[in-house]
């Protein structure tokens, strides 16, 4: 019989993780699946609330490793099954999903991962509210780059690359991955089913930003592009990733006003234009959002984003190979 192991990230999910944890419980299609909780060294009661349920539990234990990447690989080194369900602490996955897409995956042999629609639930923020209003572009049906949000992936085709997912991510290590399947000959789908429901950050727009700085995820773009140089599939990276070319348009506009404030005897009016066309930028946002903060919001997050995508380029690498430090704390029958 088929063996699947839902394996679960989670970090500070005190309030989510006994819905996540019992929906993947439910959503098991046969007896012999398993459940697998990777904590990345969490400071609330995330482990309290997890450690009654008949679930394998692991822990990150040096906090220095932490990051989005580490846990799915940690899962994936001590997952039996033959095939792999990707989630996180703050989703309730639907019941039928692993059973529609196993059915799709045992019929498309070519097919190495399946998700479904992810359904935002937490829109407090701009940035939820914007990905809720995006879905269908951010997360498009059919053939597709990668499987955001998670989904079922055959392991087969995890074990011929190597790795799940790589430790050195803070972010986008589904697109990484998906980059890797795909240079490898495989196929990701989108079907056109419920997956999972996302509750997500509910702090205000500016904290959430701030959050993402504080954990690093602000480094994850540059952090996927050094690791597809490394291993040869930046042509692929760039071609699929459409943040690239906003992030080189922010570096162009800023290194082009500043050689010309910094070599031409008209500094201080080069650098006023470069502040009015910004300030342009943000009314044309504006208009279109027809919501200054979301224009403002927009055009901050940009700036946050292209100068931590620098810093993650340049960031030290180390084996994706290389097991990580990990606390078994319990282990299911």
């Amino acid at each position: 019989m088929t063996r699947v192991s839902i394996i679960i990230k989670a970090y500070n999910e005190e309030v989510h993780i006994a819905s996540a944890i019992e929906s993947a419980l439910a959503a098991l299609p046969s007896p012999e699946g398993e459940v697998v909780l990777v904590d990345s060294a969490s400071v609330d009661k995330t482990l309290e609330c997890a450690l009654p349920y008949p679930i394998s539990i692991f822990r990150i234990a040096n906090a220095s490793e932490r990051c989005c990447g580490a846990g799915p690989q940690i899962g994936y080194a001590h997952a039996k099954g033959d095939f792999l369900c990707l989630m996180d602490g703050d989703m309730v996955l639907d019941k039928e999903f692993i059973k529609t897409a196993l059915a799709f995956l045992n019929d498309h042999p070519d097919v190495a991962g399946v998700g479904g629609r992810i359904d935002e639930m937490s829109t407090e923020n701009i940035e939820f509210k914007n990905r809720a209003r995006n879905l269908s572009h951010l997360n498009p049906l059919g053939e597709v780059d990668r499987l955001a949000g998670g989904g079922l992936y055959r392991r087969s085709a995890i074990d011929e690359l190597g790795y799940l997912t790589d430790r050195n991510l803070h972010g986008y290590e589904e697109f990484d991955l998906g980059a890797r399947l795909r240079s490898s000959g495989w196929k990701l789908v989108r079907l056109n089913v419920p997956a999972a429901k996302h509750f997500g950050h509910t702090s205000s727009t500016y904290r959430l930003l701030f959050h993402r700085v504080k954990m690093g995820y602000i480094f994850a773009p540059g952090e996927m592009l050094r690791a597809s140089i490394n291993a040869g599939y930046f042509a692929r990276v760039i071609r699929s990733l459409r943040e690239f070319k906003l992030w080189v348009a922010v570096l162009g506009y800023w290194s082009a006003f500043a050689l010309l404030a910094l070599f031409t005897s008209y500094g201080a009016a080069f650098a006023a234009l470069a502040l009015l066309g910004v300030a342009a930028i943000i009314l044309a946002l504006t208009v279109w959002k027809k919501s200054f903060s979301n224009g403002t919001y927009m055009v901050i997050g940009w700036h946050v984003f292209t100068i931590g995508m620098l810093f993650g380029l340049f960031r030290p690498r180390i084996s994706p190979l290389k097991p990580l430090t990990v606390e078994t704390l319990r282990l299911s029958r």
